[in-house]
């Protein structure tokens, strides 16, 4: 098999084509696994730390909703609704709901957490009232209480959910709701049902009626939205699980989810099967909810696509590029066996050609000069080696884009989660202060504790029972000058408290203060609100509340390597990991953002330690695989081109000693190639050369025949045309000018018609054409007609098909005009418009009636060699079928004709310029 495996052109750039594809899929499996590798990585970690962040915004915003449910259970709330309004004096309700909705207002609930607040009272002589957070007003609830909820047996749905954030459905309504009590009127009924109308399918949470008065806080339906940023990764949905694994929200558009059975984990599919997803499940205690996180990989498989399809693309291309260069490259290898194929073959398959000589610097000092089995070596060294380096590189550059892009994603996801924790940990120590500054409860404290510092007895420890308060570290009380009121530790040491007059402000929001010396930490920050304080202080007084340090900890997940700094709009430092410090060090990538609702500024340090030691592992394996091809591609290119060259040396070989006078020697013929086709011809060159040296005059002799009459077919046309030119001179010479005028345009026709070159023309050489040809006819039918031209001179540079307005003028002369001895009228014009040239043939002749035009109209179209209707289409069936030929799709070609009105005919082509 080895022996016959000539070197041929087209085998040699296959081999190399072949050589490049395996270089390209080896180089394209390294990419792609490390890249897989690496986005595994990156996508586990920034799975687990949103997933982290995530868990921590909710428990967040639970507890927020927790501590206001506490704070709503206490007497300064919940007193109202115990006592029996409904039987008091309506000036006292009135100023007993003007106090209670003050310190509601105080809370300043946010619309986006809280939608409403109930407070159902056990009887009818008390009130229910509803809070709705956007009206900001209470609405009566005359028909709501706790009875009624038992006479319809709603208590026993909502009660057990106690301290349970729940949804009820329909169905959970269906099963307990009755209306067949007696103690039930049609005034409750509907009441009861509006009641249900509002809080279903919407996430609510309840003191099941703990106290005496049952309160449930219904909450936004994008309650658990504000717990993620926007712009997630595609495929990465989040989910919150209640009792009996009941979804109760999710940021996907349809459940994510089937129900788990019990497992941290879970694999799923969606309704086809055509893909798999990964669940995890985490328990947010103590509240008996779940989060799940879900990971559709959407973004990953799109990304894999993208690249695999990019690396196909690139292979495809270098294999395009090295087909061709080793084409053009291997022709000029070639170019002499070519040559000599060509002279062998011409002689072996011809009697009456001469076997020429070929050039003597065919083979060219140089380069040129290098033998063939070299010149093979070094086309399959580059063809193979140097893709595999370019593409190398190019690969590894855009794995590093592709490593980089994923790395910018986890960087902007965790950020933007990092920034959204601050802020909703933020937010909630803001709500403490404003439950605060609402407590009756704390101000009554505080004055006592202002006016008998030493009676403290048990106060402290119920102090600290107060909502919210074992999430911060201290408060204090401060008048309008800065000095301590009360501080809520270290209450024998005031003046300690003391703090610089310039951070009040005389505002009633509360606002975040930076570089606050507090107690222990003198880097710190606090946050202060203008509340009203002891009557005894005789002034302003403001509540200055210090958070944990944890506020700021917790937000890192340790999943991936980051340190974090807060800082205040003046620079100073709020906070700074303990991690790292931010700084110059290598491979380091940073995220800055702004803190909503502040004017801090959140920049966070990344390092991704296992993608840059993964990165280095793929530059290593690339470097290795590399020098393998390269080494690879010398040895395999050196044993191919000897297998190659071996019958060319065998062939110069033979060849070499027929020239020396042994005709009898004949080569072992190959198969069908390009060596094999000069081994095949040179076997009959050399049975016919006897024959072809003793034919060699005779070829020279017909030969000298063949010039002879070709010379004599080329010397016909130009004495016909001499010849014209003859007869006009005589003619104007004996002063018959009709006859000079004649045999001028002639020959003028007859020279348009012989002239070599393109079929495309300027327009003015045209209408000088048509000139010749009317005033032939002018005078033949003795001015029976005249031709005006309306052709803007721009226009007359434009190109057209040469002989297309001579037949359309001589159809219109022989049929427009039938019977006709004078007033014929033609008018050719001609406009450009949207591209395109337009020329228009108007005659005023006898027209067509309406069944010949669809004939004519219909014979132009036809095909050659099929039938025609009527002599007079073949002309502008000739046009039509010319036109198409040249500018297949881009001309039209329209006959508009009417009976005793005339004919217009206009050829649209694509503008030209000359």
């Amino acid at each position: 098999m080895l022996k016959r495996f000539g070197p041929t052109l087209r085998r040699i750039v296959i081999l190399t084509a072949v050589l490049t594809m395996i270089t390209q899929i080896a180089l394209a499996y390294i990419g792609l696994t490390y890249m897989d590798v690496i986005d595994k990585s990156l996508r586990e970690n920034r799975s687990q730390d949103m997933l982290y962040q995530f868990q921590q915004n909710v428990l967040v915003q639970l507890k927020d909703i927790d501590n206001l449910m506490l704070l709503l259970q206490t007497p300064e709330f919940s007193d109202y609704y115990k006592n029996l309004m409904r039987l008091r004096n309506d000036y006292i309700a009135t100023l007993g709901m003007q106090e209670l909705q003050r310190k509601f207002s105080t809370l300043n609930l946010s619309p986006a957490s809280v939608q409403a607040v109930y407070f159902l009272s056990q009887s009818f002589n008390q009130r229910s009232m509803v809070q709705k957070i956007e009206s900001g007003t209470f609405t009566d609830l005359p028909r709501l209480d706790m009875d009624r909820l038992h006479y319809s047996k709603l208590d026993k749905l909502i009660l057990p959910d106690r301290d349970q954030f729940t949804m009820y459905s329909q169905a959970d309504f269906a099963k307990y709701f009755t209306t067949d009590n007696p103690m039930l009127e049609k005034a409750d009924i509907r009441q009861l049902k509006a009641f249900m109308a509002e809080i279903q399918g919407r996430l609510v949470y309840s003191n099941g009626n703990e106290n005496g008065v049952l309160t449930m806080i219904v909450l936004n339906d994008r309650f658990f939205q504000q717990a993620i940023p926007d712009n997630l990764p595609e495929g990465a949905y989040f989910s919150i699980l209640g009792k009996d694994n009941r979804l109760l929200w999710t940021n996907a558009r349809t459940n994510p989810l089937k129900a788990p059975e019990g497992g941290e984990s879970e694999q799923a599919g969606d309704s086809k099967g055509q893909s798999s997803y990964q669940n995890e499940i985490k328990q947010l205690l103590p509240f008996k909810l779940s989060i799940a996180y879900t990971d559709k990989g959407g973004g990953a498989s799109a990304l894999r696509s993208e690249r695999i399809q990019l690396m196909a693309v690139l292979s495809l291309i270098t294999v395009f590029l090295t087909v061709l260069i080793s084409y053009f490259y291997l022709k000029q290898v070639f170019k002499p066996f070519r040559m000599v194929s060509r002279q062998i073959k011409n002689f072996s398959l011809s009697s009456d050609l001469l076997l020429r000589s070929l050039p003597e610097d065919l083979i060219k000092k140089g380069f040129h000069a290098v033998s063939m089995r070299n010149k093979i070596i070094i086309v399959l060294i580059v063809a193979v080696g140097l893709p595999a380096v370019s593409d190398g590189v190019l690969y590894s550059w855009l794995s590093k884009h592709d490593i980089q892009r994923e790395m910018q994603t986890s960087i902007n996801v965790t950020g933007r989660f990092s920034a959204l924790s601050i802020h909703n940990r933020l937010r909630f120590t803001e709500t403490i202060l404003n439950e605060i500054s609402a407590s009756r409860q704390l101000q009554e404290y505080v004055t006592n504790n202002y006016t008998t510092p030493l009676l403290l007895g048990g106060l402290t420890t119920n102090l600290y029972m107060f909502p919210g308060l074992n999430d911060i570290s201290y408060f204090v009380l401060l008048d309008e000058k800065g000095n301590c009121i009360y501080s809520s530790i270290f209450s024998n040491n005031k003046s300690a408290f003391n703090t610089d007059k310039e951070y009040l402000k005389d505002r009633d929001a509360p606002y975040w203060i930076a570089n606050y010396n507090n107690v222990f930490n003198p880097l710190s920050t606090a946050i202060v609100k203008r509340i009203e304080g002891p009557a005894v202080t005789g002034g302003a007084t403001y509540l200055l509340m210090v958070p944990k340090q944890s506020t700021f900890e917790n937000i890192d997940s340790g999943m991936i390597n980051t340190s974090y700094a807060i800082t205040d709009a003046k620079g100073h430092t709020i906070y700074e990991s303990r991690a790292r410090a931010i700084g110059d060090v290598p491979g380091q990538h940073f995220y800055t953002s702004g803190i909503p609702n502040t004017d801090w500024k959140l920049t966070i340090s990344f390092v991704f330690n296992d993608v840059l030691e993964k990165n280095r592992e793929y530059q290593q394996q690339f470097l290795l695989f590399t020098s393998i091809i390269l080494l690879l591609s010398i040895v395999a290119a050196v044993a191919i081109a000897i297998q190659l060259v071996k019958p060319v040396h065998r062939l110069k070989e033979t060849m070499l000693r027929v020239g020396e006078g042994d005709l009898s020697l004949r080569l072992e013929e190959l198969e069908y190639s390009e060596l094999g086709g000069i081994v095949r011809s040179y076997n009959r060159m050399i049975d016919q050369l006897d024959r072809v040296m003793r034919e060699e005059n005779e070829l020279i002799g017909l030969k000298t025949r063949a010039e002879l009459d070709m010379l004599q077919a080329q010397i016909n046309p130009h004495f016909l045309y001499n010849t014209l030119e003859v007869i006009n001179m005589r003619s104007m010479k004996t002063g018959n000018l009709e006859v000079s005028a004649i045999v001028g345009a002639l020959a003028d026709m007859f020279r348009y018609s012989i002239a070599k070159g393109s079929n495309i023309v300027e327009l003015d050489r045209e209408l000088a054409h048509v000139a010749n040809y009317v005033t032939i006819q002018q005078i033949g039918s003795g001015n029976s007609f005249e031709v005006e031209y309306e052709v803007p001179d721009e226009l007359r540079s434009k190109r057209i098909m040469r002989f297309v307005l001579q037949p359309i003028i001589e159809n219109a002369i022989k049929h427009a005009f039938l019977g006709w001895e004078e007033g014929g009228r033609i008018v050719i014009s001609a406009a450009a418009e949207g591209g395109y040239l337009q020329v228009r043939i108007a005659d005023n002749g006898i027209g067509m009636d309406q069944e010949t035009l669809a004939l004519v109209r219909a014979d132009i179209e036809r095909e050659y060699g099929k039938a025609q209707s009527e002599e007079n289409g073949i002309g502008l069936r000739n046009v039509y079928q010319r036109l198409k030929l040249i500018y297949k799709e881009g001309m039209s070609m329209t006959i508009e004709s009417r009976e005793m009105k005339g004919t217009v005919i206009t050829l649209t082509v694509p503008l030209q310029n000359s």
